[in-house]
């Protein structure tokens, strides 16, 4: 198999070539059902599966404790002359084929998360051989982008606008030192001060460039919209 895409339980992992789970059920992208594919060994189906449309198979793993059953989504490339198969646990009812198709083209927001760490977060600037130093620092550099990323969303949820995370990366800090000094100190009025004046200059300036367009061509086209009004935010707000 391949590298699961989503945490929470639920995923989408590419497929690959050498498993050969049973067949249990089979459709096509236009909702017909492909009887002659139930119940066969995927392998032995394969090269039956057609190539204009996309095809949904249920299929399943026989474990020791309880059978593996999982939705097993494949198209064909033209350009590579085989099949792209992805597997997925997420219900067909709710998670239709092409929409697990299209989330599966966005894995690279985690190559993105890494960029960021690499280009935003100084892992690319260590100057040491110590490997405990060069731990440390990499500790202290990942601390930095998830403090960031509490920024982006805490903006967001407060200002209620939608947040770009590579923005935020990218001029945090001109807020980060207030925050980490009243944190070091132990200064708890200064420590809201520092959040509020974080949250004012980022929801100016990192705000997301094209949430229109987002609807129609990025992340959002799963409904994927900007999360407002938490009630533990709204707390700490009102504590500040």
């Amino acid at each position: 198999m391949g590298r699961v895409q989503e945490a929470g339980g639920c995923f989408i992992i590419r497929a690959k070539a050498g498993m050969n789970p049973q067949v249990v059920e089979a459709w096509r992208e236009d909702g017909k059902r492909l009887r002659s594919l139930r119940n066969k060994p995927l392998k032995a189906i394969h090269t039956k599966l057609p190539k204009r449309q996309r095809v949904e198979l249920v299929v399943e793993w026989q474990l020791e404790a309880h059978p593996l059953r999982l939705r097993l989504l494949s198209s064909w490339n033209r350009q590579t002359k085989e099949f792209c198969s992805l597997l997925t646990n997420l219900p067909a009812t709710r998670y239709r084929l092409d929409m697990i198709s299209r989330a599966y083209k966005w894995r690279w927001q985690v190559e993105l998360l890494f960029k960021e760490w690499k280009s935003y977060a100084n892992l690319h600037a260590f100057d040491t051989e110590n490997a405990a130093i060069v731990e440390g620092l990499i500790w202290t550099a990942i601390a930095a982008a998830a403090l960031k990323r509490f920024l982006a969303y805490m903006t967001q949820l407060l200002a209620e606008v939608p947040m770009s995370t590579r923005k935020v990366a990218m001029c945090a800090v001109h807020v980060l030192g207030d925050i980490v000094q009243a944190l070091q100190s132990g200064d708890v009025p200064g420590l809201y001060a520092a959040l509020e004046a974080a949250v004012t200059y980022l929801a100016c300036h990192a705000q997301r460039a094209h949430p229109k367009r987002d609807r129609h061509r990025g992340r959002s086209q799963l409904g994927l919209e900007p999360r407002f009004g938490s009630d533990d935010v709204i707390e700490f707000a009102e504590a500040a």
